[in-house]
Order: structure tokens, then sequence, then C-alpha cells
């Protein structure tokens, strides 16, 4: 006795028809990006396009050389103003450090009596 040929294997369609050929996927029309945004090559730059400019660093320069407190004061000021328009704190720290450590290195450098033991 021979085994049935199973289903799946058996061709219901006459020898003389073309097999189907799967369909083409139709592409999207909308865009590729399915959140939307910009196509850019860099979009985190994107993010920052509109906000405000931030505020300059160079009076945290003039009141720390004038004196600590009142660089300290705007330090925070512009610190925080930055903040509120998206922009990092971090250049008037750095700003308020570097000309505050200038500072005690050449005072500490031109005190009398510096270097003698």
């Amino acid at each position: 006795m021979t085994a049935p040929i199973p289903s799946a294997e058996y061709s219901t369609a006459p020898p003389w028809v073309t097999p189907e050929l799967a369909p083409v996927p139709v592409p999207d029309p909308g865009p590729h990006t399915s959140h939307g945004r910009l196509l850019v090559r860099f979009p985190e730059e994107m993010a920052r396009a509109a906000r405000p400019t931030a505020p300059s660093w160079a009076p945290v320069v003039f009141w720390t050389l004038l004196a600590v407190v009142p660089g300290l004061i705007s330090a925070t000021r512009r610190g925080a103003e930055a903040r509120r328009g998206g922009n990092e704190r971090y250049p008037y720290w750095i700003a308020f450090g570097t000309v505050l450590a200038t500072g005690v290195v050449t005072f500490l450098s031109l005190a009398p009596g510096a270097g003698s033991g």
C-alpha cells in the first residue's frame, strides 16, 4: 500500500497555470520618521535652534576681578538665567573659578615675602 501525498505538497492548480508571485510591498507615503521630526543630519542640534541665546560670561569675569562676592552673585544669576533659557550653567562657573584661581595665584606670587623661607 502506498502512502497518500499530503495536501500541502499536492498542487491544486492545473499544470499550464504559472504560480502567483508574492505581492510587492507598497511604500508608505508618509515621512520616514514615525515621530514627525525634521530630517536633518544631527537632530539633537536642532533642539537648541529655538532657544534664546545664553547671557554673556564676560560680566562674571569683570565682577570676579573687581571682588569675589559680586562675581559669585553674577555667576549665580547668569547661570540661573541660562538654565531658564535651556542653556548650560557651567560656562559661568568655569569663568568664575578660573578668574578666582588666577587671582589667588597672582596674589600669592606677588605678595611680599613669597618664596622666601
